[in-house]
């Protein structure tokens, strides 16, 4: 699965973001114990379709190739992430708060042609809160990397991947959105998706899953 245009997109972007603030900008730790009315776990449920997609048909082409057939399958997900710590970001202007987090995530594969099996993942991932428009939906967005490891290999791997070897080690990549009312900011529906590739080190390309669920803080 080649993503490698993306990920430069990405890169440069950052690039970008870092030389611009520089100057201007200073960047800070607050640990947990610090973050006074932050939640500092959150525990999430979600269930996804596996796609014949790759990774820039869903970010950019807003196609979903849902496999029905005896490959695909469904994923039934649980998270338990543990709040990191923040950084306080005062660019003169503004001050935003993009959170540390460290989930953890079990899925139960449900393949169409076979019985289910389970899959592994841990990730380190960011979380961007300061939307504008939070005071009428609260809405975050967040995105990681992290290591998957899979009980058996997924048969949409096999399939996308025909003669090539597989591993059951994987890089995992995980984005997601949150959406919540402001009345209720701590229940939170979710759309997210599950990219699990081998990143040229454990083997080349993997499957996309696409999602939706339930986030809850504490």
């Amino acid at each position: 699965m080649k993503c490698n245009g993306f990920f430069s997109l990405l890169l440069a972007g950052f690039a970008l973001l870092s030389s611009v603030g520089i100057a201007s900008a200073t960047l800070s730790y607050v640990p947990p114990s610090e973050l006074e009315g932050r939640s500092k776990w959150a525990y999430e449920a979600g269930y996804a379709y596996i796609t014949s997609n790759k990774i820039e048909e869903l970010l950019f082409g807003g196609k979903v190739d849902v496999d029905n057939g005896p490959d695909g399958g469904e994923l039934y997900i649980l998270t338990a992430a543990r709040t990191l710590g923040e950084l306080k970001w005062d660019t003169g202007s503004s001050i935003f708060h993009p959170q540390m987090e460290l989930p953890l995530t079990l899925i139960v594969v449900d393949e169409h042609s076979r019985s289910p099996f389970l899959n592994y993942n841990f990730a380190y991932t960011m979380r961007w809160v300061d939307f504008p428009w939070n005071d009428k939906l609260k809405t975050t967005f967040s995105m990681g990397v992290g290591l998957s490891y899979s009980s058996k290999l997924l048969l949409e791997d096999i399939k996308l991947h025909e003669d090539e070897e597989r591993s059951n080690t994987k890089i995992y990549w995980p984005l997601e959105l949150t959406f919540a009312l402001p009345q209720y900011p701590k229940d939170c529906a979710r759309l997210f998706i599950v990219h699990q590739s081998g990143g040229h080190i454990f083997d080349r390309g993997g499957i996309n899953c696409v999602g939706f669920g339930y986030r809850r803080d504490y």
